[in-house]
């Protein structure tokens, strides 16, 4: 009984072989071959979308002076930016249309409703019995999830402006809570596009000319920041109280601030 199974066994022995040879080989090939690596394909014709949120409104008129109010300046630079905004390639929502309030938490959960990708939010400066104060500042929040994220978008934006106009060559962050900017979960900024308080600032603001350069540089900058551009980012200023704040503005717009512009300062 035994012979004939190992007849069997011996006649299908160099089947056996053969294929743990070939079995060997193919091994050998998917271990040996070039592996591709996984690459991120960016998604054709996205368009970049970014919250415009013109400051104030409705009862909250911001900073003004006898005939101008900041809430007007802002809505009109944001609308600006929402016209030019698709020959940039850039999806612009504002968050107003018209004169009407919104609380800090409701233009947050606006920007979260729609999904955007960043947030701009436009403001005017003031500072009362120094109007020889003047130029453009661009703040950020350490407390907002995507810090790095928006101070390359912050100094992309200021980068620009900088080409027209005056502004602070470093980024600004208060000690206090800016609500706008700490509670997005998105790359946020805030744009002071001037002094109300200063006579050619006011000007500036006030000349919808000027105001449409403003509005050209600020998509330039997002443009910049979107398609991912090489961005030299600004060091942050980091400013601890209001009186520090109004003291370094002060210093630094007189020339004598180079000693107090670095006073309780950090660059990050």
């Amino acid at each position: 009984m035994n012979t004939p199974n190992f007849k069997l066994k011996k006649t299908l022995l160099p089947f056996i072989t053969a294929f743990i040879a070939l079995a060997g080989v193919v091994s050998l090939y998917f271990l040996t071959r070039p592996q591709k690596i996984a690459t991120y394909t960016p998604k054709p014709n996205k368009v970049f979308t970014v919250i415009i949120d013109a400051g104030h409104g409705g009862k909250d008129e911001g900073t003004k002076t006898k005939t101008v109010k900041e809430k007007e300046i802002t809505l009109a630079i944001a609308k600006q930016i929402e016209a030019l905004a698709p020959k940039y390639n850039v999806k612009v929502i504002l968050t107003r249309h018209t004169d009407t309030f919104m609380n800090p938490v409701a233009r947050v959960n606006f920007a979260m409703q729609h999904n955007a990708d960043a947030y701009v939010a436009l403001h005017v400066n003031e500072l009362r019995g120094y109007s020889y104060v003047s130029g453009m500042q661009v703040y950020i929040s350490g407390k907002n999830p995507d810090f790095d994220q928006s101070r390359l978008l912050g100094s992309a934006v200021a980068q620009n402006l900088g080409a027209d106009f005056k502004i602070s060559h470093t980024l600004q962050q208060r000690i206090e809570r800016i609500y706008v900017l700490a509670e997005n979960y998105m790359p946020s900024i805030l744009v002071e596009c001037g002094f109300i308080t200063n006579p050619a600032d006011l000007k500036l603001l006030t000349d919808s000319t000027k105001t449409l350069i403003i509005a050209q540089q600020v998509l330039t900058g997002i443009q910049a920041y979107a398609n991912h551009n090489t961005i030299n980012a600004f060091a942050v200023q980091q400013l601890p109280s209001v009186t520090a704040r109004r003291k370094t503005i002060i210093a630094t717009n007189t020339g004598r601030g180079k000693k107090l512009h670095h006073k309780g300062s950090k660059a990050v």
